[in-house]
């Protein structure tokens, strides 16, 4: 298999979606890779969590050799265009936890900061989280659900056991009494 394609089946669902612009907050699954080839230049800001990063491709002073980066929280690089930077979540303990990153593009020279910063930490600071926490909201919404059907069921069948139970006593004595 073309190690590309691998890669590529590796990436979080979003940043697969090819219609999708790429630039804003991302999160990454402890276990998982991500591949990135941008088009233009960019910055890329760990939020959260700490990455291993390998950044190959068209650099001027040496083209083509993998240099292998560990970034933490607050932290960024800048990623020039034709570069590959394959990236995991990774800490030296071996428990990594998830990551959230940032990919900004940035339209000017690579050592100037990319505009609308105010914007990508609202969003990652507030809009994103919120998004998780109304999905959480829904799945225990769910989960509250399914155990209210549950203790209903549960009750059903201990009503219907206990009239058994009842009828039980009262009708094993009648059937014992002689007429």
């Amino acid at each position: 298999m073309f190690p590309r394609n691998v890669l590529e089946s590796q990436q979080f669902e979003p940043a697969s979606v090819a219609s999708r612009t790429a630039a804003g907050c991302w999160k990454l699954a402890t276990g998982r890779a991500l591949s990135l080839r941008p088009r233009t230049h960019g910055v890329l800001q760990i939020a959260q969590g700490q990455v291993w990063l390998t950044v190959s491709g068209s650099l001027a002073d040496r083209p083509g050799v993998p240099e292998d980066h560990v970034l933490r929280a607050g932290e960024q690089l800048v990623i020039a265009p034709g570069q590959h930077v394959v990236m995991e979540a990774w800490d030296s303990s071996g428990a990594a936890e998830a990551v959230a990153f940032r990919w900004d593009r940035v339209a000017m020279a690579p050592t100037a900061q990319p505009r609308g910063l105010a914007a990508c930490d609202w969003e990652c600071g507030v809009v994103q989280p919120l998004r998780e926490l109304v999905r959480a909201l829904g799945q225990g919404g769910r989960a509250v659900g399914a155990a209210l059907v549950d203790v209903v069921g549960a009750g059903g069948r201990f009503a219907v056991g206990l009239a058994r139970f009842a009828l039980h006593r009262i009708a094993a004595p009648l059937q014992r009494k002689p007429v």
